[in-house]
């Protein structure tokens, strides 16, 4: 047991209505506020009895998923057999064709590299009320305590990144991260 970073994409938003009375917020507010850490324009807005939910738009994963985590995992340096499993789960998410499909396989978690995670987060909604919020996550990367003594994969991941956003800037070219 222990503490895991795990990276991904936040599919389903969930907030308890009974919480957001609480705290004096409209759902407009509510949203506006969610768009300072998600693109809110990718996510439909639905709602329960009990729950105000915003799911990711199943264009928007069908669309760029598969796409986007093969590029993600070639910015993740990793050895056989992690190369292995991204390549798998690549291949699996292009052969689905809904977005419930693609959950259901994140959900099984016979993917490693693959999976689905729910987290509790919490966004600040004024200066002193925050509001609790459930996000469920397709999960690409997972490292946890034995990996991270090394950190190297995880390093190497934010320069890539870092190398390529900055791309105008030829000094980027030079950048390093490391612990000391």
């Amino acid at each position: 047991m222990g503490q895991y970073l795990q990276m991904g994409i936040g599919y389903r938003m969930e907030i308890d209505k009974k919480r957001l009375d609480k705290v004096g917020v409209t759902i407009e507010k509510l949203e506006i506020e969610l768009n300072k850490y998600f693109d809110m324009s990718l996510y439909d807005f639905n709602e329960t009895h009990d729950k105000i939910i915003f799911e990711i738009k199943e264009s928007v994963v069908l669309e760029q998923l598969q796409e986007f985590i093969q590029y993600q995992y070639s910015m993740y340096p990793q050895e056989q057999p992690y190369t292995d499993c991204s390549k798998s789960a690549v291949e699996i998410i292009g052969e689905l064709s809904t977005f419930q499909e693609i959950v259901q396989v994140a959900e099984e978690g016979n993917f490693p590299c693959f999976q689905s995670s729910i987290i509790t987060d919490e966004i600040k909604i004024s200066a002193w009320n925050w509001l609790e919020i459930e996000i469920s996550m397709f999960v690409f990367f997972v490292e946890g305590k034995i990996f991270m003594e090394g950190y190297n994969s995880f390093l190497r991941y934010i320069e890539n990144n870092i190398r390529e956003l900055s791309k105008k800037w030829g000094i980027a070219g030079a950048f390093k991260c490391f612990i000391n």
